[in-house]
């Protein structure tokens, strides 16, 4: 899978850009705030329809502008498509060969991307939204139907929520029902991606760190009795709400579900939140993305595209040369940011690409 050609008008402040990708490294570089983030934001776009600044579309748009636009040229199994995606302030629209879309499902999977910011470097010892963040983004590219389920949720809990913030418990029953068969089905999925990552995240460790240090991955559920929820999951997660019911109501908003649930890293048997050094975090975070690439590879049966967002300043030497030597192994495209050259060992790196960006405009 690769991204042949990228068109932007309008977007941030990349006002008209056409760009024809290398096949293998594109390497974008530039001092900050010139438009780098911004080029590999509209890529994610063109494959998610979101952004992962999660901005909103009045935001993506150049100021003074009526609309953005991104468009691209992919290539998939010797099969070319033009995608493209219209952000008006009210809501997206997308194309795939001119065609509207009006079935999301029919446009997601065209282009698949894989991102790594320096945000998720610190996703070990950082909020649990991260981590969520990060699992849904993960989950979604290869089961299309978790959008379904994961919005499917957030209507319910939001009409629950509703309620709860005006103290009405009529009705509250009924909502409550739904949100236990709605939760099940995204906490369903979430595990099930976990079981899938699991010995290729040891594997991918083991490799970076050259050391027997075993890692764990595990869903955890908050609030919820654990050994009751694999017994009866819609059980033990009424009992979990009825239990939470005078917090909801004084809080005025749901305490139990996928919404508020977290994942355990793990490291040798303890919390990697608590005892892993920050190298052994890196590496943590570095092998959960390599494991990531590797899932979607085979779902797919082809790699998907790697956006790294000014990752060196982020890696240790040693690191970012694990993460280089992953990359050279796969046929896969890579679009890289940083603000210098002399970050990234260009010279090392096969079929490679360079970009200069300033003010918004790209210069090769």
């Amino acid at each position: 899978m690769k991204l042949i050609k990228l068109k932007l008008a309008s977007f941030r402040n990349l006002q008209n850009i056409e760009l024809a990708p290398g096949k293998k490294f594109n390497v974008f570089y530039g001092n900050n705030g010139q438009g780098k983030t911004n080029l590999l934001e509209s890529i994610y776009l063109l494959a998610t329809m979101k952004s992962f600044k999660q901005a909103r579309n009045a935001e993506l748009i150049a100021f003074g502008g009526e609309f953005a636009l991104v468009k691209g040229t992919v290539e998939r199994d010797q099969v070319r498509r033009e995608i493209a995606v219209l952000i008006e302030k009210q809501g997206k629209k997308a194309k795939v060969d001119a065609k509207l879309m009006t079935r999301l499902d029919d446009f997601f999977g065209n282009l698949n991307v894989v991102l790594f910011t320096p945000e998720e470097i610190s996703m070990v010892r950082g909020g649990p939204d991260l981590r969520r963040r990060y699992l849904d983004r993960a989950v979604f590219t290869c089961d299309l139907g978790y959008l379904t389920a994961y919005h499917d949720y957030a209507k319910i809990l939001k009409n629950r929520n509703a309620l709860l913030k005006v103290n009405e418990t009529t009705g509250i029953e009924v909502w409550t029902e739904q949100l236990i068969q709605a939760a099940l089905l995204v906490i369903e999925r979430r595990k099930a991606y976990l079981d899938r990552i699991g010995k290729l995240l040891q594997g991918f460790y083991s490799e970076i760190s050259g050391n027997e240090e075993t890692v764990q991955i595990e869903y955890r559920l908050h609030g919820v009795d654990a050994r009751l929820f694999t017994e009866d999951p819609a059980g033990a997660l009424n009992q979990a709400l009825r239990a939470h019911a005078a917090e909801e109501r004084r809080r005025g908003s749901t305490a139990i579900g996928p919404h508020r649930d977290d994942l355990y890293f793990g490291l040798n048997g303890r919390s990697a939140r608590q005892y892993a050094s920050q190298g052994q975090q890196r590496s943590f975070v570095l092998a959960l993305k390599m494991a990531e690439i590797e899932h979607i590879t085979r779902c797919f049966e082809a790699p998907p595209v790697l956006l790294l967002d000014d990752m060196t300043s982020e890696l240790d030497r040693e690191r970012n040369r694990n993460l280089m030597e992953f990359l050279k192994k796969r046929e896969m495209q890579v679009f890289i940011t940083t603000t210098s050259l002399h970050n990234v060992d260009v010279d090392e790196l096969q079929d490679n690409r360079t970009f200069r960006i300033k003010e918004g405009k790209i210069l090769d």
